[in-house]
């Protein structure tokens, strides 16, 4: 068990039956095999009036003392059934990520002609707050990585993606080194062709530091933050007339880690192998309510 604390609000177990969609959307690669999986559910009351330098930590991961990955993360396989995804170059493996030093540790290697990763999922889901990662990007600055962290509908399993939602508050391409992007998925975007609420932002450390990813969630807004609450680089606002198509943001969501090598995102120039092992580290995960 880990030494950390967990101050929770309201706690409930849901358990999610998976089913398998054979008609899955753009840029959702990820896989329904069938599994049943358990989430603890973390929300937040939203009072009438809100300030975010009044928190307090509910649910905390530092990574640190006896923390096991199975005691936060689910893994998963790759989705070989979504023609989106099939150029992607990686086999995900567990035995890609650790802990050591402090931080969580997804390393993309190469080894003979296979190519490895790991995509992972929270063992919980959160409803509203201030939802912060900190993390460091591979390094090398060269072609062929996209790395991911977002929040995923926790009903995906039941009405699929894009309905759900999906809240991407980090995405990263290697072959544009320090910039970040942040982008919201919703089945209203789809409805119109594609059109995506996401917006990026140049980061010159990216690669060689440790920054804080985070966003100020309310049953009104999505605001997206790097490093302070102060420097909001997108907003979102609930549309005036919110319904599942466009607002799927009002229930719980879990968290996704991902780090993909090679396929149609990460650039046409394709993948210099030159960059691995290639290193994403997590420093820490927290999570806010208002005290």
């Amino acid at each position: 068990m880990k030494n950390n604390r967990f101050y929770i609000n309201e706690i409930l177990v849901a358990f999610l039956l998976t089913f398998f969609f054979l008609g899955c959307s753009s840029k959702d690669d990820s896989d329904d095999s069938g599994s049943v999986e358990e989430r603890t559910i973390i929300k937040m009351d939203i009072p009438e009036i809100i300030d975010w330098n009044n928190v307090e930590v509910v649910w905390r991961e530092e990574f640190s003392g006896s923390a096991k990955i199975d005691d936060i993360w689910y893994f998963e396989p790759k989705n070989t059934t979504n023609p989106d995804v099939a150029d992607q170059l990686q086999t995900y493996s567990d035995k890609t990520v650790s802990i050591s030093g402090g931080t969580l540790k997804i390393t993309a290697q190469r080894e003979g002609g296979n190519y490895y990763s790991a995509r992972v999922n929270s063992k919980y889901a959160f409803e509203y707050g201030r939802i912060e990662i900190s993390a460091k990007l591979p390094g090398k600055e060269k072609r062929g990585l996209w790395a991911k962290m977002a929040l995923i509908g926790n009903n995906k399993n039941s009405v699929g993606w894009p309905q759900a939602g999906e809240i991407d508050f980090m995405e990263y391409f290697s072959y544009k080194p320090n910039d970040i992007n942040v982008i919201v998925h919703t089945a209203a975007n789809y409805e119109m062709g594609g059109t995506l609420n996401s917006t990026n932002y140049y980061l010159e450390t990216a690669e060689e530091e440790f920054h804080a990813y985070g966003i100020l969630w309310t049953d009104k807004y999505i605001k997206f933050y790097i490093d302070d609450i102060d420097n909001i680089i997108y907003t979102l606002d609930r549309p005036s007339s919110p319904t599942e198509q466009n607002w799927p943001f009002n229930k719980p969501f879990f968290l996704l880690v991902d780090l993909v090598i090679g396929g149609r995102y990460t650039g046409p120039q394709g993948v210099d192998d030159s960059l691995f092992p290639a290193v994403m580290e997590i420093d820490y995960i927290r999570v806010y309510h208002l005290d």
